[in-house]
């Protein structure tokens, strides 16, 4: 009987299965890029520019100015002007204005050459 279980003791050892093989330890390759990830360089390098010291100074010069311009009393006369611009631009003015200006051309031209003509006798 003791021999018996030697013989099922080695043949149960020949049953066990084969170790499984170890995961590959080197990472996948990255996918890749597209879209904003792969312009991102390119991006970083065009704010580098925008944000020179000249560009930056620049700036500073044109933030102050606008402040300057955009006081309230200046503000109150942006106002008047863009009301008005409202009330006088309108579709009509427009219109007759082309249209005169359209039927002027040719008279303008004409004495231009008048001029032109009574000049050069002189």
């Amino acid at each position: 009987m003791h021999f018996n279980r030697i013989l099922l003791l080695a043949a149960a050892s020949f049953a066990v299965a084969a170790p499984e093989p170890k995961p590959n330890p080197v990472a996948m390759p990255a996918p890749e890029t597209t879209g904003l990830l792969s312009e991102l360089p390119g991006i970083l390098s065009g704010a580098e520019d925008l944000l020179s010291q000249a560009n930056i100074n620049n700036l500073q010069i044109i933030i102050g100015n606008a402040a300057k311009l955009l006081s309230n009393s200046n503000l109150d006369i942006l106002q008047d002007i863009l009301t008005n611009a409202h009330s006088l631009l309108t579709k009509e003015f427009v219109d007759n204005t082309t249209t005169l200006i359209g039927d002027a051309t040719p008279l303008v031209e004409d004495v231009s050459k008048l001029l032109g003509g009574v000049l050069g006798t002189l």
